[in-house]
């Protein structure tokens, strides 16, 4: 699974983002991944035999295309040699090089290499000791490289050379994921990973991941070539693309449940579900708490100290707190299957094990003792890398926290008499400074004016992750007064009384049937207003962001923390279904161009970013050019500091 800074769940794959694939009807797909599943339930042999087929069809198409092209080129050499050079020859030979120069860049798809640093088995001969055990219970090819990432994540990739006749086999390991585990759950990650390279089935199922992957990639590569050539395989490409993966996502799910199989026979059932409810937890708080108290240290150290990465040694073996630990697990097992994943969802996943989902018993060493002398090494290089990155931004957001700390001294002595505005102000300039709950700034803001929208729905907020049936009162004021915070008030009542049901509080049939009924209402009227934004060209009408300086700070912050972002311009819409909202577009420049990388930035910017309103990521040289923007008016926000 691609992940952008480091935010991937763990006990996964990489894969294709689903936003990327051509576009299909999602009821045809649906369709089409049910058939694939009914004729895997019947006859998985001859399953696997029609999937096999159907890939060979598409890789076939490409190359009587290239035939074709290098046919036609024969006969205008010839019609050269014998007639002598003719205007149409130099057209039509233009074309038929076309054709082929792309059919064979299709057929010619590069994997990069993964980045990392790269471990002997000098380095770690533990590690490697394990590698081997699992290898040789799996009867799985060998392992050509093992490299360490900073993301929290485990996963195999087979890099083809050769034109695909030789595989280079990459295991990378998230120094997060070696922080967070003890040796023996790292290990059952590792097999379940290996699970899917074992034997011919698994050689198959590697082999159709690698072409669902390739044949993303071309997609990707001529999506936005406006040539002819291009053109003709893309519509090929907007067939095909969507049948395949539809046609495999039973292989891919069930090559899951089977990775998973392996993993519990070699490593026990309840070593496998243990991992995995550990990783759940501690990814989770790792994304939400590890790097926000981090940068909030910014405050008073010029230069983080420990520095991040050393610092997880100690900081992710330690349990989070019991309360956050069971509401991010009670979070993923709510989750329900998709066809936008091939992998199980979590509750499906430990079923098929066998066990009950829990807080687990958490590891008491970290597996860094597989690694031995070099973790002093690895920690360094990847602080390093990491501070050479971001130290200009920690400077700014240290800068940025200085001043919310002189706002906050000058609201001080005017306590009495701030509106609330200014008490909103105090309780962001708070949040950001501290740790503490910034609920009592909210709740003055409030006693000023009972409808301020960001007062209402940031003091909800927090009532709803502390599980205070208190918020349901100011979720109902919510929805009423301010219809575009409506589906928010919504979702945040339904999860609150979930969460009170949970904890063994009688909830009303009737409230649960009240917040169900407005979610459904304010869900249409939503959607009807996305699809107005995002149907619009990003450029159309164009006009002044409506957001706060606190909004801009907020977003320019968070900018400051994506590392893969070089540039940015915002500029906002209009959007007549909900006249009560700001809408923003974003556009982005990434530091270098990577069409994959940019999708997974501009859709986790997306969810992440903190702004009240709605905001749409475009990246710009790939889907707008900066002229274009300039031209309508796009205002420049952030620019990183060359290094």
């Amino acid at each position: 699974m691609q992940h952008a800074a480091a935010r991937c769940r763990a006990l996964t794959t990489r894969r294709p983002p689903a936003a990327a694939i051509p576009p299909m009807r999602h009821v045809d797909f649906m369709h089409l991944v049910r058939l694939s599943e009914q004729a895997c339930e019947e006859d998985a042999a001859a399953y696997r035999r029609s999937v096999w087929w159907f890939a060979m069809f598409g890789y076939a198409v490409v190359i009587l295309l290239a035939a074709g092209a290098a046919g036609t080129l024969v006969v205008v050499a010839r019609a050269w040699a014998a007639h002598g050079l003719r205007g149409w020859m130099i057209w039509v030979g233009l074309v038929a090089l076309a054709l082929l120069w792309v059919c064979l860049r299709a057929l010619m798809t590069r994997f990069e290499r993964p980045e990392g640093y790269r471990l002997e088995r000098a380095d770690a001969p533990e590690l490697f000791k394990g590698l081997d055990r699992i290898r040789r219970a799996v009867k799985g090819p060998p392992i050509d490289v093992v490299m360490v990432d900073a993301s929290f994540n485990a996963y195999i990739m087979q890099r083809p050379r050769f034109g695909g006749l030789v595989h280079t086999n990459y295991l990378c390991i998230g120094w997060p994921l070696l922080c967070a585990l003890e040796p023996k759950r790292l290990l059952a990650v590792i097999a379940h990973e290996y699970g899917h390279l074992r034997g011919e089935h698994g050689k198959f199922s590697a082999w159709i991941y690698r072409t669902r992957t390739a044949w993303w990639r071309m997609y990707v590569t001529y999506e936005r070539d406006d040539s002819l050539v291009s053109w003709l395989l893309r519509r090929f490409f907007i067939w095909y693309i969507p049948r395949f993966n539809a046609r495999t996502f039973a292989l891919a799910r069930q090559d899951e449940y089977e990775a998973d199989r392996i993993a519990a026979r070699l490593c026990g059932a309840e070593v496998v579900g243990q991992a995995w409810n550990e990783i759940e937890i501690k990814s989770r708080w790792y994304e939400t708490e590890y790097w926000r108290q981090l940068w909030r240290r910014a405050a008073h150290q010029a230069q983080p100290d420990p520095m991040p990465h050393a610092e997880m040694v100690a900081r992710l073996l330690q349990p989070p707190p019991e309360p956050f630990a069971r509401e991010a697990l009670r979070q993923a097992l709510q989750e329900l299957p998709s066809y936008d994943d091939t992998h199980p969802v979590p509750k499906d996943r430990l079923a098929a094990l066998g066990l009950k989902p829990g807080v687990p018993a958490w590891s008491r060493r970290s597996a860094l003792a597989l690694l031995g002398p070099v973790v002093r090494r690895v920690a360094e290089h990847f602080d390093r890398e990491w501070w050479q990155e971001m130290r200009r931004d920690w400077a700014r957001h240290r800068e940025h926290l200085a001043q919310c700390r002189e706002h906050i001294q000058a609201l001080k002595p005017c306590a009495a008499a701030l509106s609330a505005d200014e008490w909103v102000e105090w309780a962001r300039c708070f949040e950001a400074l501290s740790a503490d709950s910034p609920a009592p700034f909210y709740q003055r803001a409030l006693a000023r004016d009972p409808q301020h929208p960001e007062a209402l729905l940031r003091l909800a907020e927090l009532q709803v992750e502390a599980g205070d049936a208190a918020a349901l009162p100011l979720l109902d004021r919510l929805q009423a007064v301010h219809p575009h915070h409506g589906l928010a008030a919504c979702t945040m009542a339904q999860e609150l009384i979930d969460r009170l049901q949970h904890d063994g509080q009688e909830m009303e049939i009737a409230l649960r049937r009240r917040w169900r009924e407005r979610r459904e209402r304010f869900e249409q009227l939503e959607q009807e207003a996305w699809e107005a934004f995002v149907g619009a060209h990003p450029c159309a009408g164009l006009g002044e962001p409506d957001w706060s300086e606190a909004d801009r700070k907020s977003v320019v912050d968070e900018l400051i923390r994506t590392p893969e972002v070089a540039t940015a311009w915002i500029g906002g819409q209009h959007v007549a279904a909900m006249p009560g909202r700001s809408y923003l577009v974003l556009f982005i420049r990434l530091t270098r161009r990577d069409e994959e990388l940019g999708r997974d930035v501009a859709r986790y910017l997306m969810h992440r970013l903190p702004f009240g309103g709605r905001l749409r990521v475009v990246l710009v040289d790939l889907d707008v050019g900066e002229p274009e923007l300039r031209a309508a008016g796009a205002q420049p926000i952030y620019q990183r500091r060359r290094r």
